[in-house]
């Protein structure tokens, strides 16, 4: 006999399930005897039971995908129903806007799994220079200062060159002495004809009065000679004293022009030696500066510590070879990081990132010793977002234990460590007595505060 599969009344479910069981009953058991009925009153049960099964399933799926659906609500949207007091559901209300709700003063903002970061990591590698690693005098988690040493590689190259860098500088030295001799008897010279051009200049004075008393002599000696008063011998005398007068003021003159003739060769030669000099010092400049450069090179050969810190892992050992300015080649030597500064990066979704601000005070539990608790500091949220995985980075700063370096060992917390970090909405305040400072509290504490309008 078929069976109707269209939907009825949920008040009828009850009698089509009776009938469709007496319609599985065999003819021989209904209306027989005690026996034959107490042999079949099994199935009926049997089939009863796998549909109630059969329905508590379907029941539990969609229990579990209503749940779902509750949980990818965007952060910040209110469900459309809410527990009342005790287990009594209350009335659905009306849904919020996509606004976010404020936080309490206090109150738990997130907690989310990030990374231990250092704030300051460095790639050590030698500067401008490439070469054979000779010594290596550090190992991985040794601290060491500013300035210690790290390595030493192969100088030869470099201190050849310098070597005769140094020889050039010899070299323009002396050809500075030299241009400077040279300028030194230009300036001789000068002086020289300076001091011919003032006796030329003598000499042409007392020319012009010789020849002046000459002239006199002469005009007087002729009026005579016309007169008779002379004789012709003595007039003869006369005129060759005037003549001699005038031949003394030529050669005076003429003495002069020479003299000044020879100032301006000479004054010539004093700007070339000038120039000599001037020539022969930026030479001595330029093989000085290659000689700095050469000797830089020759200390660059020794390796050392950037800044106070930690080595964290060693790139290379002795024997190997190092070129920063080569693709081929490795260039760094070490990874050493300040693991006094530490930051914790978090991921934080992007319907939760409007609940992060810079300045709120957060608590870190390393994952492995979640009872050690560590004081931090929302310290920058990343201008970037990870599309890939719809996060935004947010930096927190964490603040160690005064106690908890010393000469020995470093800071339980190692970089990239699981931490969990507690995020609350109370403004973060330093504590000098038992944190670790960083040293830019003062600054940063400007920028932490710009996000809580009224607090310093």
């Amino acid at each position: 006999m078929a069976v109707s599969t269209e939907p009825g009344p949920s008040a009828s479910m009850n009698g089509d399930l009776v009938n469709r069981v007496q319609q599985l009953r065999l003819d021989n058991q209904i209306g027989k005897g005690g026996a034959g009925v107490r042999g079949g009153s099994w199935l009926p049960w049997v089939l009863c039971g796998l549909l109630a099964a059969a329905w508590a399933g379907v029941g539990v799926r969609s229990y579990q995908k209503g749940g779902q659906r509750a949980d990818d609500a965007p952060a910040g949207a209110a469900p459309t129903t809410a527990p009342a007091a005790g287990n009594a559901p209350a009335s659905p209300g009306p849904a919020r806007g996509p606004s976010t709700p404020e936080v309490e003063a206090g109150a738990l903002v997130t907690q989310l799994k990030g990374n231990v970061i250092p704030s300051l990591q460095i790639t050590v590698s030698p500067r401008d220079v490439a070469a054979e690693i000779t010594e290596v005098y550090f190992v991985e988690g040794k601290r060491v200062k500013k300035g210690d040493r790290l390595a030493t590689l192969l100088d030869h190259l470099y201190a050849n060159r310098h070597n005769t860098e140094v020889a050039s500088v010899a070299a323009a030295e002396a050809q500075v002495t030299r241009a400077e001799a040279g300028l030194i008897g230009a300036a001789a010279k000068v002086a020289k004809v300076k001091s011919a051009l003032a006796s030329a200049e003598a000499r042409l004075t007392r020319a012009i009065a010789l020849q002046g008393r000459a002239t006199k002599d002469f005009e007087q000696a002729q009026q005579q000679r016309v007169g008779g008063g002379i004789s012709l011998q003595d007039y003869q005398r006369f005129d060759a004293d005037k003549q001699a007068a005038d031949a003394d003021r030529v050669a005076a003159e003429a003495d002069i022009q020479a003299a000044k003739r020879e100032i301006e060769a000479a004054e010539a030669d004093s700007k070339t030696a000038d120039a000599t000099v001037r020539s022969a010092k930026a030479d001595l400049s330029a093989a000085k500066a290659r000689c700095d450069e050469a000797r830089r090179l020759v200390e660059n050969c020794v390796v050392t510590a950037p800044i106070d810190g930690t080595i964290l892992t060693k790139s290379a050992d002795k024997g190997a070879l190092v070129s920063p300015n080569s693709f081929n080649v490795a260039a760094g030597i070490c990874l050493i990081a300040d693991l006094a500064k530490l930051e914790v990066e978090i991921d934080v979704p992007e319907r939760q990132v409007t609940k992060i601000r810079p300045g709120q005070r957060c608590k870190l539990q390393a994952d492995a010793d979640p009872n050690r608790e560590y004081r931090g500091v929302v310290d920058r949220v990343m201008p970037i977002a990870d599309d890939t995985k719809n996060v935004v980075k947010v930096r927190i700063r964490a603040y160690l234990a005064k106690d908890e370096l010393d000469n020995d060992r470093d800071a339980f917390l190692k970089p990239k460590m699981s931490v969990t970090a507690t995020v609350y909405e109370s403004l973060f305040e330093p504590s000098p007595a038992t944190d670790l400072q960083w040293g830019d509290e003062a600054q940063r504490a400007a920028a932490w505060g710009k996000a809580w309008p009224g607090k310093k």
